[in-house]
């Protein structure tokens, strides 16, 4: 059976994340977005989100001179994952998830047919 929205933002504990942003990958070949946050040197804190099957994804960023890479080093501008919203949506008769990443300097939408965590 399939989850809902709510369920897995329960399972995500969504209220206010406030953590790095330590990788964030979209393969348009295999439509997956996979996101890992966490706290940067602290393995065990670790978390990550993989959106499959995505029908759309949408990465913009704000800050000029970035590359859109994800820095990896300590000292470095670093990206913050501070919330996700997931809604239920139907498209031509498939449900999707409807996910807006809050990222500040980016602006991230996924809409996808699962979701899967791993923390």
């Amino acid at each position: 059976m399939r989850p809902s929205s709510q369920e897995i933002m329960g399972i995500l504990n969504t209220d206010y994340i406030d953590t790095e942003l330590k990788d964030l990958s979209y393969d348009h070949a295999n439509h997956l977005v996979q996101l890992s946050y966490g706290v940067y040197g602290q393995n065990e804190s670790e978390g990550t989100i993989s959106f499959r099957d995505c029908f759309s994804a949408t990465f913009n960023t704000w800050l000029e001179g970035m590359k859109g890479s994800i820095p990896q080093k300590p000292g470095e501008l670093n990206f913050f994952f501070h919330e996700i919203t997931i809604e239920d949506i139907e498209i031509n008769g498939i449900l999707l998830y409807k996910c807006s990443l809050v990222i500040p300097m980016m602006d991230c939408q996924i809409s996808c047919v699962t979701i899967e965590i791993n923390n």
